[in-house]
């Protein structure tokens, strides 16, 4: 029994850790790319068509506005799915994103600008983009060998919905099963690995950031000029949370207990 207990334990850290990972990383990639690398590229292409159309003093608005914008986010998520599926899957998806591009267009654009002008500038866009999409996936495995077909099958498989479905059930079925066998001792268990885990993930990004340069280089070309771990900071500190209420319940738990055991002998 001391041994199931031990494997379940280990089990759950790492179904906890899976989806973690499947959420973060796919956070990490989008936010990255979005802000480091198309934002700058979008923002560029639709301030080039209306630079002598607007006061140029709204230029930094507009860019800050493309950059920050969900829609951006929205576009680099299917750049990256497309990118992904074509070359794990062997597939010959198109990146359809001209809604996109359009709603951005409303949201970031002066009103003042014509339909005819608006709708130029949503075609040119967003054949722009497509072209970045497609060269850099038929560059990829040119330009980085093997090394990053294995990384976007490992990103490919961890931020796939099935994953996420099946790992979170894995979890449910590990946790009940931990339950019934250690009864009042489960939130003990639980603090203690949602404790390791945080600590594990402060570990990765002390690790990432200090392999920023290196991962620049080698695996993004000197494109990025920071790696964005916001996601991975809010999973920590919500990791450090839970672990603190966890704590704080299990103390009082044991703590009733202890009390009633004492009323009992009384």
């Amino acid at each position: 029994m001391k041994y199931i207990k031990i494997v379940l334990k280990i089990l759950l850290f790492i179904f906890l850790l899976a989806i973690i990972a499947s959420f973060v990383t796919k956070s990490i990639v989008i936010d990255t790319f979005s802000q480091e690398i198309l934002s700058k590229k979008i923002s560029g292409y639709l301030l080039d068509e209306i630079f002598y159309d607007i006061n140029t003093n709204n230029l930094g608005i507009i860019e800050s506005n493309i950059k920050n914008s969900k829609i951006t986010q929205k576009i680099t998520s299917k750049f990256i799915f497309t990118i992904t599926q074509n070359i794990v899957k062997n597939e010959n998806k198109k990146l359809n994103i001209e809604d996109e591009i359009k709603l951005l267009i409303s949201k970031c654009l002066p009103n003042s600008l014509s339909n005819e002008k608006l709708q130029n500038i949503k075609e040119n866009v967003s054949e722009q983009i497509i072209n970045i999409q497609e060269r850099l996936q038929d560059n990829l495995l040119y330009s980085f060998g093997n090394n990053y077909l294995i990384i976007l099958k490992i990103y490919s498989i961890i931020t796939d919905i099935y994953f996420r479905v099946i790992t979170i059930a894995l979890l449910f079925i590990d946790v009940i099963i931990l339950c019934i066998l250690e009864k009042y001792n489960i939130l003990s268990s639980i603090k203690n690995i949602s404790l390791i885990t945080t600590v594990f993930m402060l570990m990765l990004l002390i690790l990432i950031n200090l392999l920023t340069n290196f991962i620049d280089q080698r695996l993004a070309g000197g494109w990025l000029q920071q790696i964005n771990t916001d996601a991975l900071v809010i999973s920590i500190v919500i990791g450090i949370i839970i672990s603190i209420l966890l704590m704080i319940t299990n103390k009082i738990i044991n703590y009733k207990i202890k009390e009633k055991n004492i009323t009992k002998l009384i």
